[in-house]
Order: structure tokens, then C-alpha cells, then sequence
């Protein structure tokens, strides 16, 4: 019970560590990252959250699931302003 509250404490740590970075991600409506590095995170995120439900472990699998998010957000704004005239 005690190693859960560590994880889940952990996990909300960490979340809350991201949100500024995703609200000024969707605030200025621009990736702030490159293309090669979204797919990366994103790929690497997944391939995470996967292993992470396969071993039931549920803070990681959350964890890593919204990692996956962070990309992908960027990945939608990527394209968003690349298919936009300047």
C-alpha cells in the first residue's frame, strides 16, 4: 500500500511538473518541439504505458500514457502551422 502512495505521489509530481509546459504549448498554439523528437517521445511514451499495464503497474501505465499526450499535442500543432501560409 505504502509503495502505491509513493508511485501515485510520484506520478501527480510529475504531472503537475508538465502542466505549464503543456499550457504554453496550446497558449501560443506552436510545437515546441521538433518532428524527429515528438515521434521519438511519443514512440517511447507508448512502448512505456504498454509495459507499464502489461506489469499492472497503474501510476506508471497513467504516467506514461500522458507522456504520450505531450506529443502528440505538439504533433497537432506541428502540422497545424506547417500547413498554415505564413
Amino acid at each position: 500500500m505504502a509503495n502505491e502512495l509513493i508511485g501515485l505521489l510520484g506520478m501527480t509530481l510529475i504531472i503537475i511538473a508538465w502542466l505549464p509546459e503543456i499550457i504554453e504549448t496550446i497558449r501560443k498554439k506552436k510545437a515546441g518541439m521538433e518532428l524527429r523528437f515528438i515521434l521519438l517521445y511519443f514512440f517511447g511514451s507508448a512502448s512505456l504505458a504498454y509495459y507499464s499495464w502489461q506489469l499492472n503497474s497503474i501510476p506508471f501505465m497513467v504516467l506514461n500514457s500522458i507522456a504520450a499526450l505531450i506529443p502528440l499535442i505538439n504533433l497537432f500543432f506541428y502540422h497545424k502551422n506547417k500547413a498554415t501560409p505564413k
